[in-house]
């Protein structure tokens, strides 16, 4: 447990030397939760900011201590509230390694389904319209994000650590997120694939799908921060480049349903 101060503090009173009133706020704890959530969240916010403002370090993770992540979130205290200690982080990460290892864990697992309930939406919307399947893929997928947005760093964070962080620290960090992310995202595939008539080649899961298609986003993401251009590009239908891949992905890992596979269903 942190000891912190209240947002509102009862005031007790003292006189001083002088003979005047001075006044002394009252603590409350803190919750090990809260305390170890605060401390993630700026943390996240700081790595963020600094890949927004063009940073050049080759594993932003790596340069982040906790002592830069406590001196910024007192920065953001009021006067009469008590600065957050070493001491209650320590309390919570034995090690610098160990707090590291969890930012990255929060940081997976913010990024894994964020848009979860966006495309399920469309999906909705597309199916009861009876679209071709095409056109239910270019619904789904067609969308372009803003290279600035909060979500748009995050992403990039998660995907420049993964290419930095050693991989035995990637898998431990991303098993959560993984689930998550295969398990949304292939309700999605399987609900089209139903929709279409289709299913998987013989030997594949749902799981392969999905990976191919993280690749493809994940390799397109990376490319309209430099090369922003290359990715809006548009062919004569005005169809982008994530859609029209994603089409042959889905259509390349799976089959029509024959007529006797319909029956053993």
């Amino acid at each position: 447990m942190t000891i912190v101060k209240t947002v509102n503090p009862k005031i007790s009173k003292k006189t001083n030397g002088a003979g005047t009133n001075a006044t002394k706020p009252t603590h409350r704890r803190r919750p090990k939760e809260e305390t170890e959530n605060l401390i993630l969240q700026e943390a996240e916010l700081l790595l963020i900011e600094r890949l927004a403002s063009g940073s050049d370090d080759l594993n932003p993770l790596a340069s982040l201590r906790i002592t830069d992540v406590l001196a910024s979130i007192n920065a953001k205290l009021s006067d009469d509230q008590l600065p957050m200690t070493t001491g209650a982080a320590y309390q919570i990460w034995k090690s610098q390694l160990s707090f590291q290892d969890a930012i990255l864990e929060r940081i997976m697992n913010e990024v894994s389904t964020p848009w979860e309930a966006d495309l399920r939406s469309k999906l909705d919307v597309a199916l009861s319209q009876e679209l071709s399947l095409e056109e239910v893929l270019e619904s789904v997928f067609g969308f372009n994000e803003s290279p600035n947005s909060t979500s748009d760093h995050e992403l990039s964070l998660a995907i420049g650590l993964t290419a930095f962080v050693s991989p035995e620290r990637i898998r431990r960090a991303e098993e959560i997120a993984n689930a998550q992310y295969v398990k949304a995202l292939g309700a999605i595939l399987t609900d089209i694939l139903n929709y279409a008539d289709r299913r998987l080649l013989p030997g594949l899961r749902i799981d392969d799908m999905v990976w191919a298609i993280e690749g493809l986003y994940a390799g397109l993401h990376l490319r309209a921060r430099s090369h922003p251009e290359l990715v809006d590009r548009k062919d004569a239908k005005g169809r982008y480049l994530g859609p029209m891949v994603t089409n042959s992905i889905f259509f390349g890992l799976s089959e029509p349903v024959s007529q006797r596979g319909k029956e053993i269903r």
